[in-house]
């Protein structure tokens, strides 16, 4: 990973903060992007405080705008001349509601953003790819279980997470061969983040949470952030189209 230049969405916090301090030690070259930029600098901080030589810049990105979208690659090409690899995790978790009480506008919030959003970031970064020419790219998108699962209360948020898998799909197998693009989908569990947080917001649901997981616990950040990396480098050289599953074992019960 040493020198390639990696965009992360979704940095400010949570996995995709962890996925920049994975990258770190991995002498990356990193976009830290965030609707939040005040996030995105605590997260180039905290990176700092890991290696002061870290080549970074913050980007504050709305993904669910296109002007936003364009000027992340934009910055990122101005900053670093190139783009090696992306971790699309910019998502929104949505309202806890039944299909028949869903609001439209909240319903489409969740297209524009988690599905709408993570389209027109690969777009960006496939048509950055091709002015570069063939080489060893990787993307990594963020869906969830809710990919793979039926989720009671979240029919929007688990709808986004199974268009991902699609999305990931049709990128690996259009531009697999002639760009040497991989791309994967990451799908996490219960991570502790300040999204599983909102979605559990009691120790009583938590340690049901716990008591359905084989492994008996939610996981770190960092322990869905490795697997991430693992896909961005060449030591998933033969892997595309895949979806990784890290969820403590909760998909299978």
């Amino acid at each position: 990973m040493e020198g390639k230049v990696i965009v992360v969405t979704g940095a400010g916090s949570g996995i995709g903060r962890s996925v920049c301090l994975e990258l770190v030690g991995q002498k990356a070259k990193v976009v830290v992007a965030d609707i939040n930029f005040e996030s995105c600098q605590e997260t180039i901080k905290l990176m700092t405080e890991l290696d002061a030589a870290v080549e970074t810049v913050a980007v504050a990105c709305d993904i669910s705008s296109e002007e936003d979208v364009t000027r992340l690659m934009q910055s990122t090409v101005d900053k670093f001349g190139r783009i090696d690899g992306a971790v699309n995790n910019a998502g929104i978790l949505g309202k806890m509601q039944r299909v028949g009480d869903y609001e439209l506008a909240d319903f489409t919030k969740m297209l524009d953003v988690n599905v709408k959003g993570t389209f027109m970031c690969i777009r960006s970064q496939v048509r950055q790819m091709e002015k570069q020419g063939p080489g060893k790219y990787s993307i990594v998108n963020v869906s969830s279980i809710a990919g793979i699962l039926g989720f009671p209360y979240n029919s929007a948020y688990s709808c986004v997470k199974h268009a991902i898998l699609g999305l990931t799909k049709s990128t690996a197998a259009e531009y697999g061969a002639a760009l040497g693009v991989r791309c994967n989908a990451m799908l996490p569990g219960a991570a502790d983040t300040p999204m599983l947080r909102q979605y559990i917001p009691t120790d009583a649901a938590a340690q049901q949470l716990k008591a359905h997981t084989p492994l008996g616990r939610t996981c770190e950040p960092s322990e869905i952030a490795k697997p991430i990396v693992f896909l961005l480098s060449e030591q998933s050289s033969f892997v595309t189209g895949q979806n990784l599953i890290a969820d403590g074992g909760l998909s299978i019960v």
